[in-house]
């Protein structure tokens, strides 16, 4: 395999996707919006039935797999690694991949899903069911990792599939910059957990309530702990009000731009992808900001990936973005 721009290493999911009324039944026995939550078995039989005649729009998901999916729509080469079922969810996730390389991902079980509920301000909650996705394993690993730029690690349920996590950390060239996306299953796990990930993290991505729970701390010592942990740049997603880029000697706001907001699930792993594309092309910190909330945007306005950025826009973007930073810079210098 050639070199990748990223490679991406977290759980793999199908997402079902629902919009539901004020008057879905189980809405208070479920967390507030923007939660993510494991599902219990008990809980997952009392979702099915509420939802059994609740048509749902099925789309790819996982964070790793959103962003390699995403940045490999602008135009750049990625691969994911992890494991699906051996069954038709499974082929569908795979075949959703592309262009990202997904011949690294295993198959066997059941593949994991997660529920998407989303209420009438298009706010999400997360119910996570992992099946195959908590047997990935140090032996679903390539023997040797491929060259990458980035390689970006997310969450999964199990102990078992971040032992599989750190053993590719250690296997991966010392010249690729990892990237960090805890999530809320993650974060609730405390940070001990990750420290060989921040001791190498370049860029690490997460809200606000998710930097908080990690390190157990208010939000500045949370963003302390981890620049003192070895972690380059903190990327605190903000939702609506933008993103702080903030590292030991920078601290950038990130304004959002305006959409049509129908679904916000995985407009985090797109502005991850804007990010990081924009690093690929040396553009700066406050253009890469710019540059991932413009993908972020492009992403809510509909459900699921169908409404990714592709090559041509990105490019139009790209350029868009160099013209006005040429064009202060001649401004500076008048």
């Amino acid at each position: 395999m050639r070199s990748l721009d990223l490679i991406g290493c977290g759980a793999l999911n199908v997402d079902l996707v629902y919009r539901l009324p004020r008057s879905f039944a189980l809405w208070d026995e479920l967390g507030p919006p923007g939660s993510e939550q494991l599902m219990e078995a008990n809980v997952r039989r009392a979702v099915d039935e509420a939802l059994a005649h609740v048509p749902p729009t099925r789309s790819g998901g996982g964070q790793a797999a959103n962003t390699a999916h995403a940045l490999a729509r602008l135009g750049y080469r990625t691969a994911v690694v992890g494991r699906v079922g051996a069954d038709d969810d499974g082929l569908y996730l795979l075949k959703g991949l592309a262009p990202a390389e997904a011949r690294l991902v295993a198959r066997d079980g059941d593949t994991g899903r997660v529920y998407v509920l989303l209420d009438e301000n298009g706010e999400r909650r997360n119910l996570v069911w992992p099946a195959a996705n908590d047997a990935f394993a140090p032996d679903d690993l390539p023997r040797r990792a491929p060259k990458a730029r980035f390689a970006h690690f997310t969450s999964f349920v199990g102990d078992g599939p971040l032992a599989a996590q750190l053993a590719l950390l250690e296997r991966l060239p010392a010249e690729t910059e990892i990237t960090f996306d805890p999530g809320e299953i993650y974060a609730r796990k405390g940070v001990k957990r990750f420290l060989p990930i921040l001791d190498r993290c370049a860029y690490l991505l997460a809200t606000e309530k998710e930097l908080e729970m990690l390190c157990g701390l208010s939000l500045p010592e949370s963003l302390d702990f981890l620049l003192n942990a070895g972690v380059g740049l903190v990327v605190c997603k903000m939702g609506g009000r933008g993103a702080r880029l903030v590292g030991r000697r920078v601290d950038l706001y990130v304004p959002p731009l305006p959409a049509e907001v129908v679904d916000v699930t995985g407009a985090g792993d797109l502005f991850a992808a804007g990010f990081f594309a924009g690093m690929i092309e040396q553009v700066g910190l406050a253009s890469a900001g710019r540059l991932a909330a413009w993908a972020a945007s492009r992403g809510i306005s509909s459900v699921g990936r169908s409404t990714y950025p592709d090559a041509e826009a990105w490019q139009a973007r790209l350029a868009e973005e160099r013209g006005d930073n040429e064009g202060a810079a001649r401004g500076g210098g008048a």
